[in-house]
């Protein structure tokens, strides 16, 4: 097949949907298909680049977050997609809102990809104040690009459910976005006598790593621990600040694949602390190296799907009950030990190679029902 991915955010992948995209692309490929990719600064074969477009006072905001947004270049899209089988718009701005209606005119199958929660720009642009605001963006993505599509790919149950919930009246498909452990698994080592808690993301409203932080503070071990928050974001220098009432500090900043090897080859626990994830990659990243995480119960994240028992939940928002959690494993280490095995195998279901098989069984079904309507 020609397939053609239009996405905003593609080639910073720092980016969730940016990994998710870049993911996808590359499993198509290997697969054996042709792939376009529509979006800024993208480069070499297949790529149709488009021009950044710029909003006033979102760009700067947006630019912390490494998310970008795409011109809807009309002559790039029809060119790109010239002879397509199938497009895939991945988020509901201008580039796809825009892309959706020539692909009707050009008469291309397609789907669309809910990849953005509404909670994703009202934290960061500090709006959460708003009554109603959830529930007009959700009627605002519907009624721009999603009533617009037939087929719509969930990344997971949560997203699928909260869709239902906005009369989404579209087939909603659940299909993990995937991941191919990037990471080499390293013997794990005993570094030293301290206990090592690990988490990597962006440092914005959202992530909540100052719970984190928090949490390590009233812990009844806290003079044990070691924390390692690593990633970037415009909340760093805040939480350089935060961490500095631990004994330890915190070891915050970007770190490359080499390194989290090695953290990952120590690490003790991983704790996931945000609010609203459509699926958290790096936290399977790290319980694919048999890293047990403890995770937030958000209604708005997905990622509390990947915990196995109550041990590895606490209540969102709540440092306290988070701190209570990290001691139960700093007590139960021969359980922590027991139920590293089992999170291996949880990574295993989730395997990106399947999950794209399911995407491509999505698009046949597109495109056939396409020609028969």
């Amino acid at each position: 097949m020609v397939i053609v991915v239009v996405v905003d955010c593609f080639v910073d992948k720092s980016n969730g949907t940016a990994v998710s995209a870049n993911n996808l692309v590359k499993t198509l490929r290997q697969k054996g298909h042709i792939v376009r990719v529509v979006a800024p600064y993208v480069e070499g074969n297949g790529a149709y680049r488009v021009d950044e477009r710029y909003i006033p006072f979102v760009t700067e905001i947006s630019h912390k977050q490494h998310m970008h947004f795409g011109k809807a270049d009309k002559k790039v899209l029809r060119e790109a997609f010239d002879g397509a089988d199938i497009i895939h718009f991945f988020l509901p701005f201008k580039l796809e809102i825009i892309g959706v209606k020539i692909a009707k005119e050009m008469k291309v199958p397609y789907i669309c990809g809910f990849h953005l929660q509404p909670e994703n720009i009202t934290y960061n642009a500090h709006l959460t104040w708003i009554p109603f605001i959830h529930q007009f963006i959700f009627w605002l993505f519907k009624y721009r690009i999603y009533r617009h599509t037939k087929y719509i790919h969930c990344p997971s149950q949560l997203i699928a459910d909260e869709l239902k919930r906005h009369n989404y009246n579209s087939k909603l498909y659940v299909i993990s976005n995937g991941f191919t452990p990037k990471l080499r698994k390293l013997e794990k080592i005993k570094k030293d006598d301290y206990f090592h808690i690990a988490m990597t993301g962006r440092y914005t409203q959202e992530k909540r790593q100052d719970l984190l932080i928090e949490a390590v503070y009233l812990s009844k071990y806290e003079k044990q621990i070691k924390l390692h928050i690593k990633g970037l974001g415009p909340r760093e220098e805040e939480y350089k600040k935060l961490a500095s009432k631990l004994t330890y500090g915190a070891d915050l900043g970007f770190v490359s694949d080499e390194e989290l090897e090695e953290l990952y080859s120590y690490t003790d626990l991983y704790v996931h602390t945000s609010d609203v994830d459509i699926e958290s990659i790096a936290t399977l990243e790290a319980i694919s190296n048999g890293i047990v995480p403890i995770i937030s119960d958000s209604k708005t994240s997905a990622t509390k799907q990947f915990a196995l028992n109550d041990h590895c939940l606490f209540k969102a928002g709540d440092a306290r009950d988070l701190a209570k959690k990290i001691d139960f494993f700093i007590e139960n280490q021969h359980y922590l030990k027991e139920l590293s095995c089992e999170y291996e195998k949880v990574a295993l279901k989730y395997d990106l190679s399947s999950c794209v098989d399911k995407m491509i069984d999505l698009y046949k079904e597109a495109i056939l029902d396409f020609k028969v309507s």
